[in-house]
């Protein structure tokens, strides 16, 4: 498709969603019935044909929610895979495996290793984590019910609910799940559905045929997908299914909201921009750097890695997870389920709530708040405990009229406990719990439950069962039994059994009970209960001071007062009656009627009005008994009071700057009061001061008029608000400290939380209904109710609380600003290390020193050491102002700050990291390596690998115990193979240090047939590696540079005397030798035995070289061994190695490619010989070459200096020559106690190269051995450093 069609595509994407934030648009609930059923084309009698439903079922398809294309889980694996961080990771393990396949170094390879292994863990975590949108979707689908009844071709069956078509005839019943949207046709007087799910109504909502408003959410005569009947019957025509319905537009709007980036994800891409712009820019800058100053391409490529590679962050991305998992660990504790890590932090930048009211500010219990009654001389309001009333309770009960209220609202009343909440049960939930007697032992009636906050939520423990408004009355009169038992619901209801009842119905608007009083007489009473107009309207009298007397119209006034200021408070009235019957006339057998064959009306009193002459249409009249007054006992207010923390919650916000809004769908009246109880609302709203304006007369100018203008607090209904509103009047709206939206449907959430967004705002959305989904979607965290909260809107938050508490949001804004301050300090603490971790490569580029620090070392830190130290951070504690500064500004206030950049870098990196080149260079020091002779000798195929040159002003050689040799000065004299190691002493000091010149070797491979212990198996190839020539060992001694190995090496505790006889066939790390290792390291080492100019060239050496320097940078040799006056002398024991040249050999900085390798082998070029050991007499002899090989029976052993070859213990006393030195006279047959050169047997006793005939071939590594080991001390120590820092180290910002 071409960059046009997919234009176009997204045009109709957002145009489309644009449609969906509409307010339902529906009109058949205003269509006149009979032309709706024509245009639905159905029968109500008989319902569709069997073809009508075929042919709809093909043109509007299944009733179920169309799921959203999904992409492949593979694919959204990948992307978890190639996120910006971990392409950053990624860049760097690439970079790890170029670097090994250059140079094959262990190093590069296994941090590439750890870093995929990294991206990947961290990878599958994420996906687990973020694969929420599949079980989005099934949740809605569980709002479908399996079956449904359906009128079809004239008579009823069951059809599975996927199979409704618009004009369907269905039938529902009390525990029905509504299957689609429905128009209603007929219905019971007690029909009701529960809309919570998409209102957020709290109260079941009555529902009739006739419409009752415009708006399709609040009229009466339909009813939606999903929604449930709690009690009645109706049969309904079927108006839309699927995605058509009211549900099917949320689930779409739902689908189709775009979650937001958080603001941890924002922070830590920033981060991850600085970081890599500053590795690159290091990383490129010291490449041009390196070319300047003539470093080879290919090292100079590896390098540029190793600088690019230390700035990388490894172990942030895993820091950054375990820190905001333990977060979460700590929310759960506090009853807070974090779904998306990210969230954690989101919740702690949050600017605004947008908070649902049911169930998250209030209790979703209703329960009687206040309650009216009749005192000494007139009705009055007392208090219920709630927390609406703050827990208070001021009413008497001693009152007669009080006690009498009580006892009619427990019977005139159908609710009930459930019975098996009145016990205690064992774990399994069965088996009730039984005392010492085998008793079941009860429960109490009161519990506490423990919120995630801390505090403790009074709460009922029996469930109630029934109406919510008669379990709230039953709840009231049953606390009271633990002081009285008379109040007790089902001793009250056995003391007054029931005798005829008249169900509460829409168009009576009261409930009717009549009982037997437990008196001699059996006398009877009328219990009356109801809407309080309807049940005042029908009282002659009233109960005051525990007397009946008649009503007065100042009474009535004054009653009426008190239930509107309690209506316009948001409590909702029902009032109270009762009237004791004549026993002569209500004896215990009177047959009770509401309507008898003279009369259409009850024939016991009810307070109903006169009409005595109205007939009904069979002819009947009205029972004169029935208009008989009753007795009022007064009022029951009753609401679903605020959650206690709530309030405190609230206060904390303001104080921590975060703004609360209230969102609902509950009426605007009740949002009001809620709001002003848990303090969202503290000021007189707009709407007040308007109402007030006009009903006291006030205009503009007036001194007591109140403008509306300089209102903080507004309530805006949901029918003034559309998503069509311009900015400006959203901004007038949100420009409000105190708002509180009310009626509002599920499009009108999302868009609030839209244009909170666009201000600027991190929106934090709470809700428990199908209707919140959308905006808990959109929001940059959501969060829903574990109680009371649907599925689908669980699945759509980021994290749920699971006590249904709004103080528990406050916590979690609490723990989310502490893990960003904590976070910080991780990631300023982590980002120390890198100046520590870069400056060893700078000196290295820069002095040629040996590399402080290797990549293994810095990742053993970023994934090591730091990381523990990193994520202890997240344990911190909150500062004491934490909950009093403003919520962070995502624009200003990052996670990483120039600021913390130059104290990270600037600051103490440079400090750490000149502490960290201080240590290692003491520990070089302590081993024989002062910081004079570090610089230019730094070569990474050169220190550690090759033997190292010093000249030497005084001191002495040791042999290995420490003896020194007086006979040698080391100014002048070469080391021996007895006394091998030089000590300062006090008057000694190193003056220079260097290399052999490394001018051997070329591009091409020695061949397949090579074995490293065979001379013969070699040619000039060495795979592009330089490799040094006996003769430039030579021109370094002849130039007073000798073979150094540090005597304060030898006292170390890596000392291992097996350095001075080391068996080739076993591997070695820094000289690369050993069975099995690669050709490409091989010749990075030192080879297991010589290169020779002289004998490969008959005895001459400057004639054979390339136009090429052999100067290798970081490998500085004597510049004396470079003969510019006088020719040098090439011999070993005073014989020529350069025969052909007797006057001297004159050696240049070329690169040599005509060279010889000799080993040991007699049947190498005759120059070798010399090399080897032979003398011109052929008579086996022993050179002082301490740089060849020598060979030991059975293993290797210490080599004894010997300068004359008649020394060399031979025994002949049995006529075969045998070695071995003589013990009591005879011959010891041992040899392995003795090591010599390859000639004294010659190839046949030795065997050749694979040592057989039990001869292995051994070589002196102490001088490249002790400066391989020194310096991992040295870079041990380094790393030491960063782990005590580790340990240690604090970060404040």
């Amino acid at each position: 498709m071409g960059p046009f069609g997919e234009t176009k595509n997204k045009t109709n994407a957002h145009k489309q969603r644009d449609d969906l934030k509409r307010n339902v648009s529906v009109t058949e609930h205003k269509t006149d019935l009979d032309e709706l059923l024509q245009r639905l084309g159905v029968d109500p009698r008989r319902g569709l044909s069997s073809s009508d439903v075929k042919r709809l079922l093909d043109q509007v398809g299944c009733n179920l929610l169309t799921p959203p294309k999904q992409k492949p889980k593979w694919v959204r694996f990948l992307e978890e895979l190639t996120g910006f961080f971990s392409l950053l990771l990624w860049a760097g393990a690439i970079l790890c495996f170029i670097g090994y396949s250059i140079d094959r170094s262990e190093d590069h390879l296994f941090l590439g290793i750890v870093l995929v292994f990294v991206v990947v863990v961290t990878g599958i975590f994420s996906f687990v984590q973020n694969s929420k949108s599949e079980s989005l979707m099934n949740s809605f689908k569980s709002m479908l019910p399996p079956k449904v009844k359906v009128l079809r071709e004239g008579s009823t069956d069951e059809v599975l609910s996927t199979h409704i078509v618009p004009g369907d005839v269905v039938f529902v019943e009390g525990g029905d799940l509504i299957p689609a949207d429905l128009r209603v046709l007929e219905c019971s007087d007690n029909f009701q559905v529960d809309n919570a799910a998409l209102t957020g109504e709290s109260e079941p909502q009555k529902r009739k045929r006739e419409c009752t408003h415009d708006d399709p959410l609040e009229t009466q005569n339909l009813c939606f997908f999903g929604t449930q009947v709690p009690e009645g019957s109706a049969k309904g025509v079927v108006i839309a299914t699927g995605d058509n319905t009211v549900m099917g537009r949320i689930a779409a709007l739902a689908m189709s909201t775009k979650k937001e980036q958080t603001p941890i994800n924002k922070e830590i891409h920033h981060f991850i921009l600085i970081i890599s712009g500053i590795a690159m820019f290091l990383g490129v800058l010291f490449f041009i750097l390196n070319i300047l100053i003539g470093t080879p391409y290919i090292e100079n490529l590896v390098f540029m890695i190793g600088i690019i590679v230390a700035n990388v962050p490894e172990g942030l991305l895993a820091t950054v997870t375990v820190c905001l998992t333990l977060t979460a660990q700590r929310m759960h504790a506090k009853m807070v389920l974090v779904k998306n890590l990210e969230g954690v932090e989101t919740l702690g930048s949050t600017s605004c709530i947008c908070s649902d009211k049911t169930g998250t500010l209030t209790q979703n219990i209703m329960t009687v708040a206040k309650v009216v009654y009749g005192g000494e001389a007139s009705f009055m309001t007392e208090d219920a405990p709630s927390s609406f009333t703050a827990g208070r309770k001021s009413y008497d009960l001693a009152n007669e009229c009080f006690r009498k209220l009580l006892r009619c609202s427990a019977l005139c009343n159908v609710a009930t406990f459930n019975e098996s909440s009145k016990w205690e049960y064992e774990e399994d939930g069965v088996s009730k719990k039984l005392d010492a007697s085998g008793n079941p032992i009860p429960c109490s009636f009161k519990g506490f439950l423990r919120q995630g906050d801390g505090s403790k939520l009074e709460t009922i423990l029996w469930k109630p069962v029934g109406n919510a408004s008669e379990c709230a009355m039953i709840k009231l009169v049953q606390s009271e039994a633990t002081e009285n038992k008379d109040f007790d619901v089902d001793h009250l209801r056995k003391e007054y059994p029931v005798k005829f009842v008249i169900p509460f119905n829409s168009k009576n608007k009261y409930q009717v009970h009549i009982h037997e009083m437990p008196n001699s007489q059996k006398q009877h009473v009328v219990q009356m209960k109801g809407a309080p107009e309807r049940i005042i309207s029908r009282c002659t009298h009233m109960l005051l001071n525990g007397k009946i007397v008649k009503m007065t119209p100042e009474e009535r006034q004054n009653i009426e007062e008190q239930q509107e200021a309690l209506s316009a408070n948001g409590l909702r009235c029902l009032g109270f009656a009762e009237k004791e019957l004549d026993p002569a006339v209500y004896h215990p057998n009177y047959q009770y009627a509401t309507d008898t064959k003279e009369h259409n009306s009850p024939n016991f009193p009810i307070g109903e009005m006169i009409n005595p002459t109205v007939e009904d249409s069979t002819g009947r009249i009205q029972n004169p008994v029935c208009t008989e007054g009753l007795v009022f006992l007064g009022l029951m207010a009753l609401i679903d009071p605020p959650r206690p923390a709530v309030p405190p919650a609230v206060e904390k916000c303001k104080t921590a700057g975060v703004k609360v809004i209230m969102v609902t769908g509950d009426h605007p009246v009740t949002a009001q009061a809620i709001a002003y109880k848990v303090g969202i609302l503290w000021s007189k709203t707009r709407g007040d001061m308007e109402k007030d304006n006009l009903r006291y007369g006030r205009s503009p100018g007036d001194v007591d008029y109140e403008n509306p203008d300089d209102a903080t607090a507004i309530v805006v209904p949901g029918h003034t608000i559309s998503v069509d509103m311009s900015e400006e009047q959203w901004d007038f709206i949100l420009g409000h400290t105190q708002i509180v939206f009310a009626r509002t449907s599920p499009q009108q959430k999302l868009v609030i939380v839209e244009n909170n967004q666009r201000q600027g705002h991190i929106v934090a959305v709470t809700g428990d209904g199908v209707n919140d989904s959308p905006a808990i979607k959109k929001a940059d965290i959501g969060i829903a109710m574990g109680i009371m909260g649907s599925e689908v809107s669980k699945n759509a938050a980021d994290m749920i609380l699971l006590d249904d508490n709004f103080a528990s949001i406050v916590k979690g804004v609490e723990e989310g600003r502490l893990i960003f301050d904590n976070l910080k300090k991780s990631i300023a603490y982590t980002i120390q290390s890198n100046i520590p971790e870069i400056t060893p490569f700078l000196a290295f580029i820069l002095f040629a020193i040996p590399l402080p620090l290797t990549t293994f070392l810095i990742l053993a830190i970023d994934l090591g050491t730091d990381m523990i130290p990193a994520i202890s951070m997240a344990y911190e504690l909150p500062e004491a102002d934490i909950m009093m500064r403003p919520p962070r500004n995502s624009k200003t206030d990052r996670l990483v700050t120039p600021r913390m950049i130059s104290f990270s870098y600037g600051q103490i990196g440079f400090i750490q990291a000149m502490a960290g080149f201080f240590t290692y260079m003491v520990v070089l020091n302590d081993f024989g390596y002062p910081p004079s002779v570090l610089m230019n000798r730094g070569h990474s195929e050169m220190w550690g690998k090759q033997p190292f040159f010093c000249k030497f002003h005084k001191g002495h050689y040791v042999d290995i115990n420490g003896i020194a040799n007086p006979n040698l000065d080391p100014t002048y004299d070469a080391p021996t193979r007895e006394f091998p190691f030089w000590f300062e002493a006090s008057d000694g000091y190193i003056q220079d240090c260097g290399y052999p010149i490394f001018h051997s070797g070329s591009e091409s491979d020695p061949g397949d047939g090579f074995q490293f212990q065979d001379s013969l198996t070699y040619n000039t190839g060495t795979r592009g590696k330089r490799a040094p020539t006996l003769e430039s060992y030579l021109a370094n001694e002849q130039q007073g540079y000798f073979e150094y190995v540090p005597w304060k090496g030898k006292t170390s505790q890596f000392w291992n005397n097996q350095f001075l006889y080391w068996d080739t066939n076993d591997k070695n790390g820094p000289m690369t030798l050993g069975t099995g290792v690669e050709r490409q390291l091989y010749f990075t080492g030192r080879p297991a035995g010589l290169y020779s100019l002289c004998a490969a060239n008959d005895g001459q050496l400057g004639h054979y070289y390339e136009d090429k320097s052999a100067v290798l940078r970081g490998a500085q040799f004597p510049a004396d061994a470079i003969a510019k006056s006088e020719p040098l002398l090439f011999e070993i024991d005073g014989k020529r190695i350069c025969d052909n040249e007797p006057a001297g050999a004159t050696m240049t900085d070329r690169h040599y490619n005509a060279t010889v390798f000799c080993n040991g082998q007699s049947n190498e070029p005759e120059h070798c010989r010399l090399i080897n050991g032979y003398d011109d007499d052929d008579k086996p002899g022993f050179t002082r070459n301490r740089f060849q090989a020598f060979y030991c029976k059975n293993q290797c052993g210490q080599l004894l200096d010997v300068t004359d070859p008649s020394d060399i213990p031979f025994c002949d006393a049995t006529g075969v020559t045998r070695c071995g030195p003589f013990v009591n006279g005879t011959c010891d047959n041992q040899c392995h106690d003795l090591c010599y050169p390859p000639p004294v047997f010659g190839d046949v006793t030795f065997g050749g190269a694979n040592g057989e005939n039990g001869y292995k071939q051994c070589l002196n590594v102490a001088s490249s051995e002790v400066a391989y080991e020194a310096l991992k001390h040295a870079q041990g120590a380094f790393f030491w450093f960063h782990r005590r820092r580790a340990n240690r180290g604090v970060v404040s910002l």
